[in-house]
């Protein structure tokens, strides 16, 4: 991404400041905080109120998708809890297999997304507030490949910015509103990255 855009997103950010910090609710981050201390604690593809929660959070509920597809999503989560490493192609393969309610074979980018996060905090989310805030455009192509190629390098952009965010600092007046919001809890910086950027997106749309 051209540091001209990424300048666009941290002005925007920068000067929305507060009504972004305060769109965060309480609620969600102490969710956030749940779901990441049952999914420390137990195997998810048993534990049903940790699925409930994050199927609620994260509105897995709301996407038109079948039981089966719900119960696999689980246990790839699981399955993939201490691999070294995430396959995007494999997950995103088997959960295209099970059609949706629809009886549509859908891609289903953003909840792998949310799948890794839930493993490793330090990988970010890719939803729509976050593609939103980068003008991501969904890939409508067909083939699974290239469909897949589209999103990785949207992922890796995303990588990318909130690494060079970090490192240089470029959100002093929010980390300072959010900080002081949410001094209670523990977030570590990526997963507040996910939480301002999907709020920007929000109020940008």
């Amino acid at each position: 991404m051209k540091m001209t855009e990424t300048k666009k997103i941290i002005d925007f950010i920068e000067e929305n400041s507060d009504e972004i910090v305060e769109n965060i609710e309480f609620e969600s981050i102490v969710t956030y905080n749940f779901l990441k201390k049952q999914f420390a604690d137990f195997d998810v593809r048993k534990n049903y109120l940790f699925q409930f929660v994050y199927r609620s959070f994260y509105r897995l509920d709301n996407a038109g998708l079948t039981s089966e597809f719900k119960n696999e999503y689980f246990i790839i989560l699981e399955e993939y809890r201490n691999q070294n490493f995430f396959n995007f192609s494999d997950v995103l393969q088997r959960l295209y297999e099970i059609p949706s309610r629809r009886g549509l074979n859908t891609f289903q980018f953003s909840f792998t997304t949310k799948m890794l996060n839930m493993i490793d905090e330090q990988m970010p989310i890719y939803d729509s507030g976050v593609a939103r805030m980068f003008s991501f455009v969904r890939p409508y192509v067909s083939p699974f490949d290239e469909k897949l190629k589209i999103y990785m390098k949207q992922y890796e952009e995303i990588k990318n910015v909130y690494k060079e965010i970090l490192n240089k600092h470029l959100l002093p007046k929010i980390n300072v509103y959010f900080d002081e919001r949410f001094k209670e809890y523990k977030i570590n910086e990526i997963k507040k990255m996910d939480f301002v950027f999907w709020s920007a997106g929000k109020l940008k749309n």
